[in-house]
């Protein structure tokens, strides 16, 4: 199945608020994950649209995210086939929605949709709201790997962050203004980096971090890693 997720967002109203959804694989969790990421946003009285961003699933994901579009008006569906990877899937989630201010979530329900609000509200004084892992439920290998991360994003270009591949809420004006030449999970950084390089105003809030209690987790294999380096070994070089 082609990428489809409608017509496109200049041929949509406007609406204050957009949730990518992430979904590789996610049978398990994806349909709770809306329904509570639905349940969520309707309380809040404001409009929005989540856009579920089904990348190549084939575990029977992308029949429930059909499903899911079509018994609610607020949801869209992307499909990518093959699946093209993170990288593809934060672009996707960043350009093919239209709201006035953006998060992406991970369909797995390790950071909860009833959360959302609390970023919401700190969104109101700033451009980027980055979501840290309060508890973090990741292997030490992993969390090891994004000190190394960390570390060097701050050596590089002087940013200081706690986080930077978890939820963010981005500004519609701050996704305009980028041009994001990534492919691989290196987008978030890049977003980041040239979002401080703006002097966008970037404020961070902890958030509860939970365990994935249903499918596999599909953490990036050493050569998405190796890419990802050299891809910020890119980024310096041109900034």
């Amino acid at each position: 199945m082609s990428d489809r997720a409608g017509d496109s967002p200049k041929n949509q109203a406007a609406v204050a608020w957009s949730v990518a959804v992430m979904c590789y694989n996610e049978c398990g969790s994806l349909k709770e994950m809306v329904e509570r990421t639905l349940a969520t946003m309707r309380k809040t009285g404001q409009s929005f649209e989540v856009l579920i961003v089904d990348d190549g699933s084939t575990d029977g994901s992308g029949m429930i995210a059909d499903e899911l579009a079509a018994a609610n008006g607020e949801v869209r569906v992307l499909h990518h086939s093959p699946n093209k990877g993170i990288g593809a899937v934060l672009n996707a989630g960043y350009r093919e929605t239209r709201g006035d201010t953006v998060a992406i979530l991970p369909a797995d329900l390790q950071f909860a949709p009833e959360d959302l609000p609390r970023a919401m509200e700190a969104s109101a004084a700033a451009d980027v709201v980055g979501i840290t892992r309060a508890g973090r439920h990741d292997p030490f290998g992993r969390m090891v790997l994004s000190f190394i991360d960390r570390s060097l994003v701050r050596l590089f270009f002087g940013v200081r962050a706690g986080d930077l591949h978890w939820v963010k809420l981005y500004r519609r004006r701050v996704l305009n203004a980028v041009t994001i030449e990534s492919t691989t999970p290196m987008v978030d950084t890049e977003l980041l980096v040239k979002a401080h390089r703006m002097n966008a105003k970037i404020v961070e809030l902890p958030l509860p971090h939970h365990p994935r209690t249903k499918g596999q987790s599909h953490g990036a294999p050493l050569k998405t890693i190796v890419k990802t380096f050299v891809d910020l070994l890119k980024l310096r070089w041109r900034m």
